[in-house]
């Protein structure tokens, strides 16, 4: 009346040792997907972001001025307020060097922003389009 429970099967040392060499490996890869997933560089600034907003938005803000201020050429004041002409010769002088730099700064910076944009709109557009996107994500067996 009362069921007899099976025996467990004797296992080679052999084969215990390939049982939990396999159950190793399942929790390995277990925590090797959770590890992925928690230090997702995308998943980790949008945490950022959401802990820190007014920082991302104060250095957008400062990052937009700054880049604002590099790539549009700065207008000369109608009156020179200083009177010394050791400063006066030192600004000409900086200016004489910064002039080509920033010129092939700005250059570059444009030529990246449109080359950023293109390939930004070319995903976009063909994604909605029924086309597959194009990712950089990680397939999920890495």
């Amino acid at each position: 009346m009362a069921q007899r429970q099976p025996s467990p099967v004797r296992l080679t040392p052999k084969q215990q040792a390939l049982r939990d060499l396999e159950e190793a490996r399942q929790l390995l890869g277990t925590h090797v997907h959770l590890a992925s997933e928690a230090w997702n560089p995308k998943e980790l600034l949008r945490q950022s972001v959401q802990q820190h907003t007014w920082a991302w938005i104060a250095a957008a803000g400062v990052g937009g001025l700054i880049l604002w201020r590099t790539l549009m050429p700065s207008r000369r004041g109608k009156f020179d307020r200083d009177i010394s002409g050791a400063s006066d010769r030192k600004n000409g002088f900086l200016a004489l060097l910064m002039q080509p730099v920033l010129g092939m700064a700005r250059q570059t910076a444009l030529k990246y922003g449109t080359q950023f944009l293109q390939s930004y709109l070319t995903n976009h557009f063909s994604h909605s389009a029924g086309a597959p996107p194009v990712t950089d994500d990680l397939p999920p067996h890495v």
